[in-house]
């Protein structure tokens, strides 16, 4: 019987204590904000498991999880919002559409906008890479190569801060990142080993594996629950629901999504860099400072070094070859003379409560305890710290805790010992009602030396966190330490704990037959009340779901008739068919077939259509090929002709549905009246086939007119180079007529005429009539029709041009100052640009003959340039008048006299080189003249 009570009382007190633990004291104003705030927003990603993601509509994952134990203990309803991006989740929160971010990193620019929480998983990024890129396992290896990451997230952000020399392509999330890396898009990717290790196995992905963990502590993600500034008191409210969250919680969720098994260790290889391996190799043996007494952390039993720390040392020389040279010291004052002086290279235990100063390097915690109350075990459990704080604490007198306790009561009456086990004897002799002991110093103190009348009453929030430390000149050794404690997995740390904290409930607790009575009494009352708590429930959720049935059926009645408005008022016709015959209809339909509804029901497609539709199929049997085919595919849609009560075809358009009913096989027919579009399409149809005959026929009309310009201006040419000719015929003619009149004076004067001499009179007659016809050649080449394009020099063909107008200007007393590059080969319509050169060298005679200059000149030149060629022709006549420059190019548009000009010479000039060979032709008036530039496209041979 004794025992079985205190089996009970045991219960119990567990229970109470459970209870206890997670009571959250939140103040009014908290819980004000919770009551005005319900239900609270939080995030909830499509692809970041085993975080935060959502399979099937419903959110999972670790971080959901974690925030949705928050909430219970919490007592507050969550609302997840999915489908944002991340960058989208981020803008939410500032714009208050969104109340918390569970899973966020925190760094500089975030913490700008953002309130963070505590820590609660520490998550380590790795670098996948597609098979046979495995030689890429560092971030100096990703130099010059492309990762993708998906935008907004941490690392992407680190990377692009710390490393801005490696290119990234930004994408969502994280399973199109690995579909990028899959496709050979990108060199690598960077995340969470757990995230992309189960997306890649959810979703099938092929041929790409990690090659090692970032090498930068930078990149170590610490996730935390963040929100809006303006929103701290959430964070406030988070806080303390996270410290109610127990290690056995945290771990149960972590085992549920992480696994129960140890998580994939590296090779040495990969998980030290070349220079630790290095560094160990050639070092091999580290000088430790360890506590000689600091049970069950670190201590000496018969001249060995025992304890949590010392097994995790072990477990680091395991996996790292290092070799450790164990110095016992008597306080943390002694260590840290021995690391300063270069004695020891670690000290293996540094408590949040040694300070440190900035000699020495701290490494990651690697254990991390709540301090609980211990008191004697026949004082009441209790409740909170906050209710002994008017009691006396022993505490040691090296202890961080003396402040901390002052400031919660300045009153308070501590009593100071010389270490934990002093500190543990003064509560149990009751010179001190309370101490506050990590739990492993207290369990281990309280089993090991049978302290029989202690217990633990209650944890706190306090943390007893646990730490090494190196000296900062020795940055390879804090390296290899934080990598080295990051490879012990959660189950090794527990159990490692849980060896050197085991403490028996029969230890801790001694019994009364007075409280043997109590509990019986107690448990009575409990089961009693607990029944009675049942049933009232039981009551009340009866209730409910009474209340909820019936709201239901209104809903259920509303949303008939509802759906009874729509199918009989709808604008559309609706036919119910079952087995291909008509068995119910709509208002609408009736309308639409001019038929009533006696003549609808029992009747079928056939007898509503006429025996071919437009594309020749008979009626009967392309509306079965439908049923069929809607049966199979659940929906279908197409366009049909029916004939209405007047025997007129009307064009429908029809939507079958295959639905059930009563659990029967049914369509449900949509039918809309289409006959106008389809009067509209025709007509636009007919409209369009009319406008391109039209266009064609203008099109033809515009090129007869222009043919038409082109010979217009060449006639009107025409004329100018007959002036021409004639220019350049009346010197040889002359020469001719006066050789020949020699010739006839020498014989009248001379019977005996010298052979000699008119051999050469008559040869000068001879050149003179070869210049003649060289000069017919050249006038009759200019115009001769380009029909295909020609390679030419344009040298050539600027030098024939201003030969043929030379003697003109020249009788006019105009010099031609030319700068023409040799060898430009042009691909295009030699005729056409000698017939554009010579129009621009005209006008440039008339505006300078028309100004009587002394010194008229034409400047032409030719420039070269990578993709395009520029003749250049710049007279001084003055330029063109402003208001009329942007004219000179327009048909008919002419400053000469109406018998001088016909208006077209520009204008033909302007469709030859923008037209014909895709150039351009612009003016512009340059100092005391115009200057036409003509730009032709060129490629080097």
């Amino acid at each position: 019987m004794n025992n079985s009570l205190k089996i009970i009382f045991i219960l119990l007190i567990f229970i109470s204590t459970l209870y206890a633990s997670n009571t959250i004291n939140l103040t009014e104003k908290e819980k004000e904000f919770l009551k005005n705030n319900s239900p609270i927003r939080v995030q909830n990603e499509m692809n970041w498991p085993p975080f935060n993601f959502n399979e099937n509509g419903i959110p999972k994952g670790f971080s959901v999880d974690y925030m949705n134990l928050l909430a219970k203990k919490l007592g507050v309803e969550l609302e997840y919002i999915t489908g944002p991006s991340w960058d989208e989740f981020m803008q939410m929160l500032q714009e208050d559409k969104l109340d918390a971010i569970i899973n966020i990193s925190k760094n500089k620019e975030r913490k700008k906008s953002i309130a963070f929480t505590s820590i609660y998983h520490t998550a380590a990024n790795a670098i996948y890479v597609k098979k046979g890129n495995e030689e890429i396992n560092t971030l100096e290896k990703l130099k010059d190569k492309v990762l993708v990451m998906p935008k907004g997230f941490f690392a992407q952000k680190a990377l692009e801060k710390y490393y801005p020399q490696i290119k990234q392509i930004l994408v969502k999330d994280s399973l199109e990142a690995l579909k990028y890396l899959s496709l050979g898009k990108a060199d690598a990717t960077i995340g969470k080993k757990n995230v992309l290790d189960y997306i890649i196995t959810q979703n099938n992905i092929s041929g790409i594996l990690p090659t090692n963990y970032i090498d930068d502590n930078r990149m170590v993600s610490l996730i935390r629950v963040g929100v809006a500034k303006e929103k701290v008191i959430l964070r406030d409210i988070i806080e303390k629901a996270q410290k109610s969250v127990s290690d056995k919680e945290l771990l149960e969720l972590k085992r549920k999504w992480f696994g129960t098994r140890d998580i994939e260790r590296f090779t040495l290889k990969n998980f030290l860099n070349v220079d630790e391996l290095s560094y160990i190799s050639q070092k091999r043996v580290f000088n430790v400072c360890t506590r000689e007494d600091l049970l069950p952390i670190e201590f000496v039993e018969n001249g060995k070094n025992r304890g949590i720390v010392i097994d995790i040392l072990e477990k680091i020389s395991n996996f790292t070859n290092m070799k450790f040279n164990y110095i016992n010291v008597t306080s943390f004052n002694e260590a840290s003379y021995f690391l300063k002086s270069g004695k020891c290279d670690i000290i293996s235990t540094v408590t949040n409560e040694n300070e440190l100063n900035s000699f020495y390097f701290n490494t990651n915690s690697y254990l991390n305890f709540k301090l609980a109350i211990i008191t004697q075990k026949n004082q009441p459990v209790v409740s909170s710290l906050n209710t002994i704080l008017d009691k006396t604490v022993a505490v040691r007198d090296d202890s961080d805790l003396i402040p901390l306790l002052q400031t919660l009561n300045p009153n308070i009456n501590i009593l100071k010992s010389k270490n934990h086990r002093s500190t543990l004897d003064k509560v149990a002799s009751g010179e001190a009602y309370f101490a506050l002991e990590p739990l492993p110093i207290a369990s281990y103190y309280i089993s090991k030396f049978a302290m029989k009348n202690l217990y633990i009453s209650r944890y706190t929030n306090l943390l007893y966190s646990v730490n090494m430390a190196v000296t900062k000149r020795d940055l390879e050794l804090i390296n290899i330490i934080n990598k080295s404690l990051n490879m012990i997995t959660e189950k090794e740390y527990m159990d490692t704990i849980d060896k050197w904290s085991t403490i028996s409930f029969e230890t801790i607790f001694d019994f009364t037959y007075f409280w043997e009575i109590v509990i019986t009494l107690t448990l009575f009352i409990t089961i009693f009340s607990y029944r009675h708590y049942i049933l009232d429930k039981l009551n009340r959720d009866l209730k409910k779901a009474n209340e909820v049935i019936e709201k239901k059926t209104i809903e259920l009645a509303k949303q008939k008739m509802l759906f009874e408005t729509l199918y009989y008022k709808s604008a559309d016709g609706v036919i119910l068919i079952t087995n291909g015959i008509f068995t119910e209809c709509n208002e609408s339909i009736l309308k639409i077939l001019k038929l009533n509804k006696n003549e609808i029901i029992n009747s079928t497609f056939e007898d509503i259509s006429p025996i071919l539709q437009p594309n020749n199929h008979f009626s009967k049997e392309l509306v079965q090929v439908y049923i069929e085919k809607t049966l199979k595919d659940g929906v279908i849609d197409f366009e049909w002709v029916l004939t209405d009560g007047t025997h007129k075809n009307i064009w429908t358009e029809i939507v079958l549905t295959a639905i059930e009913i009563e659990n029967k096989k049914v369509i449900h027919a949509v039918i809309r009246d289409i006959t106008n579009r389809k009067t509209l399409e025709q007509k636009l149809e007919d409209l369009n086939l009319n406008l391109e005959k039209r266009v064609e026929e203008e099109i033809k009309k515009n090129e007869i007119n222009t043919q038409q310009l082109i010979q217009q201006n060449r006639l009107a040419q025409m004329g100018e180079m007959i002036s021409m000719i004639a220019h350049q015929w009346r010197q040889p003619l002359s020469a001719i007529a006066a050789t020949t009149n020699n010739l006839v004076l020498k014989m009248i004067i001379d019977d005996n005429l010298d052979r000699k001499y008119f051999e050469k009179e008559l040869k000068l007659i001879t050149n003179y009539s070869q210049y003649l016809s060289s000069t017919i050649d050249d006038f009759r080449n200019f115009f001769k029709s380009d029909k295909e394009k020609v390679e030419f020099e344009l040298k050539d063909i600027i030098e024939k041009s201003i030969y043929i107008i030379k003697t003109s200007l020249e009788s006019n007393e105009i010099k031609i100052d030319e700068n023409i590059e040799d060898e430009i080969y042009l691909y295009s319509y030699p005729s056409e640009l000698q017939q554009v050169i010579l129009n621009i060298l005209k006008n440039a005679e008339d505006a300078l003959c028309e100004r009587k200059e002394k010194n008229r000149k034409i400047f032409i030149s030719t420039l070269k340039e990578k993709n395009k060629v520029i003749i250049s022709i710049l007279d001084n006549g003055g330029g063109i008048d402003k208001n009329i420059i942007d004219k000179i190019f327009d048909p008919y548009f002419s400053t000469k006299n109406k018998k001088d000009g016909t208006g077209l010479g520009l204008y033909m000039s302007k469709i030859i080189i923008n037209e014909h060979c895709k150039g351009s032709l612009k003016v512009s008036n340059y100092q005391n003249g115009a200057l036409f530039s003509i730009e032709l496209p060129y490629k080097e041979s």
